[in-house]
């Protein structure tokens, strides 16, 4: 039986939202692990665990070592190290609340690049909602504070971009490659970029050695990093497997929720009236696109039915 527009829109954004808490998750661990190493080799461990928990399931399936991208997988372990690189560098010189809530300028990009390159057709609501809680962002961030640095911002503004193209080649090769292929080669090309970038430094301080003479408590979390992150981008390849890209965009907007309480609990963050008001803003708009998205699947089910059927 066809599922209806109605019964999968609400599933793409399930998986997304769960993609967020454990995107959230994982910048808790990171910025704990930068305590005692390096961005470079918290990427590195990161993609190396998660490549190492993936390996066994691969030689199982040996089918999902082929690939008809690979240079289209390369390239996305090329930009997701970049975007990591930058994103861990700012957020070892920020708070994670901050670094969620200038990264919320990634829906601005993506709702862009899948207008001009996945030729996708943006509803007004999805531009509205989209707008409305980048007003909400603003507010929350609130500029005008002593706390905002306009370096770290440009650093993450930067990280947007690259994250919003990762979200365009994860589109576009979701339903052309396997979930399992994807997880590894994305896995494992970008720990290759990073190794490379840790040669051609020839640093002690982003050394491989560093990483495996730290304490078993970092390795614990290196491993967690790991696994958090094969999680993460299987949550977003179901998401996008129902819904597309800039359906997605507006409810990034609910990681400004999740990053307030993390950052309170692990790392002392007060949360301040300005991201409560953003919040205000914020949450009304998703509501707003909900009730919008699910009205369009109401009409776009009933003209279904009405549509008449030709025979042979």
């Amino acid at each position: 039986m066809e599922t209806s527009s109605r019964q999968i829109y609400p599933k793409g954004i399930a998986w997304f939202i769960a993609s967020l808490m454990i995107c959230e998750t994982n910048d808790v661990i990171t910025k704990l692990l930068e305590e005692s190493l390096s961005p470079l080799q918290v990427i590195w461990g990161r993609f190396f665990f998660s490549t190492l928990v993936l390996l066994p399931l691969m030689f199982f399936y040996r089918a999902s070592f082929r690939s008809q991208h690979l240079g289209i997988n390369f390239l996305r372990g090329g930009i997701l190290f970049i975007g990591m690189f930058i994103w861990c560098y700012g957020l070892d010189a920020s708070q994670l609340s901050i670094a969620c809530l200038i990264n919320f300028t990634t829906p601005m990009f993506t709702l862009i690049l899948a207008a001009l390159i996945l030729k996708e057709k943006i509803s007004k609501a999805r531009i509205k909602a989209t707008l409305i809680g980048f007003l909400g962002v603003a507010v929350a961030l609130n500029p005008r504070t002593a706390s905002f640095s306009t370096a770290t911002a440009s650093l993450f503004l930067l990280s947007a971009l690259f994250f919003a193209m990762l979200d365009i080649l994860n589109k576009k090769l979701v339903t052309e490659e396997t979930t399992l292929g994807s997880l590894f080669f994305t896995g494992f090309f970008t720990m290759l970029c990073t190794l490379g970038v840790m040669f051609c430094l020839n640093d002690a301080t982003h050394s491989l050695t560093g990483i495996f003479t730290t304490s078993w408590q970092n390795i614990m979390l290196l491993a967690l990093l790991g696994i958090g992150a094969n999680f993460l981008l299987f949550f977003i390849l179901k998401s996008l497997s129902y819904v597309d890209v800039s359906a997605t965009a507006p409810f990034r907007y609910v990681e400004l929720i999740l990053a307030s309480v993390f950052g309170y609990l692990f790392f002392d963050e007060k949360i301040s009236i300005n991201v409560i008001l953003g919040a205000v803003i914020i949450i009304p708009s998703v509501i707003y696109l909900v009730r919008c998205e699910v009205k369009i699947a109401q009409k776009y089910n009933h003209a279904e039915r009405r549509a008449p059927t030709h025979c042979c």
